[in-house]
């Protein structure tokens, strides 16, 4: 199987999608080839290209769809008669309807691994304003947020938090677009803060822009800083020590798994599964971290070795189910036996 990541090696959430990747690639016997795509959908299509050219060609392929040049992608694919998977749903409008759904225009594109990223906007919305609501209850919640870039993963979080915002009467000042950069977050909220001073919420569409805001809060340079409600999305690390400290309130993730229930949903159709020829996809609840359950999840703040997860216990061929039943919970502390930290 080749699995194109879109990042760099050693992106944080990318890396540990790769790497749940290779241990279930390990653990179920599969050869696992990784290419890069360096952040850019023309760099992404000019190395499965060179790959395609120069090598075996694979029995599967992983890989995450940019906007811009999709049709591209799949063409390639069909053009060589691989079949594949897409992680996320990262294509809308005029060009989504252009390349139809799994199967259809497509026919070797065997579905999609993609989680609720509106519901997921919206739980990270209201974990922040819960967390003002326990720490000032009496302030009014005035809200910032902060996007990736123009696109439905991002647009489709944002249209989340828009919508819990807006149901419990949160005043949600400017929404800002930062390209995933915390660098441009910090920048960026420094100015938005001067502008909106009384703000006391701000949501992130990913945890290193959320790491931004964080420090232009802290650099706005007063005695006894009034408490903002931060967070984000991705688990990153990082993120997770500053929960447990105290500093960012939430982070909403767990989909780094998609990684390894792809190359296992592979696995199983090789060894004659049906599931992909009846779904066009795998969906699955994301999950929030906040202080009050951080302590279940920071373990994974370790290096892991991902080879203690057993995920053939999730395969349908052992476990006779319909459906792929796996939710980023079973990464919790007292649900995850046998994972290894070290």
């Amino acid at each position: 199987m080749l699995l194109v990541n879109p990042s760099i090696s050693g992106e944080p959430f990318w890396q540990k999608v790769e790497s749940i990747a290779q241990a279930a690639s390990k653990q179920l016997n599969v050869k696992l080839d990784v290419i890069y795509g360096d952040g850019s959908r023309y760099i992404q299509l000019e190395e499965l290209q060179k790959y395609l050219e120069y090598r075996a060609t694979p029995d599967f392929v992983v890989l995450m769809l940019y906007p811009g040049n999709a049709e591209q992608h799949l063409d390639l694919l069909e053009k060589y008669g691989i079949q594949y998977l897409t992680l996320e749903q990262t294509i809308n409008g005029p060009e989504q309807v252009e390349i139809g759904k799994p199967g259809q225009r497509y026919k070797n594109w065997l579905g999609e691994i993609y989680f609720d990223n509106f519901r997921a906007g919206a739980d990270l919305a209201q974990a922040l304003t819960d967390s003002l609501r326990e720490k000032r209850p009496k302030v009014k919640p005035q809200a910032l947020a902060i996007n990736g870039h123009y696109g439905s993963e991002s647009d489709a979080r944002n249209q989340g938090a828009q919508s819990f915002f807006g149901s419990q009467g949160v005043a949600l000042q400017q929404s800002i677009y930062a390209s995933w950069s915390k660098t441009q977050a910090m920048e960026k909220t420094q100015r938005l803060l001067k502008r909106y001073p009384n703000t006391n919420i701000i949501w992130s569409a990913s945890d290193l822009m959320a790491m931004g805001a964080l420090s232009a809060v802290k650099q706005r340079g007063e005695k006894d800083p009034a408490f903002v409600a931060i967070g984000g999305f991705d688990w990153l690390n990082d993120t997770l020590r500053l929960i447990e400290k105290g500093e960012l309130q939430a982070s909403v993730g767990g989909h780094f798994i998609m990684g390894g229930l792809a190359i296992l949903s592979l696995y199983d159709k090789f060894h004659g599964h049906s599931y992909w020829q009846t779904n066009q996809s795998i969906t699955y609840p994301l999950v929030v971290i906040n202080q009050h359950n951080v302590h279940r999840y920071i373990w994974l703040a370790e290096k892991i070795d991902w080879t203690g997860v057993d995920f053939s216990g999730f395969s349908l061929l052992n476990n006779k189910q319909s459906n792929y039943l796996v939710s980023p919970t079973f990464l919790a502390k007292d649900n995850a036996p046998g994972v290894i930290s070290d």
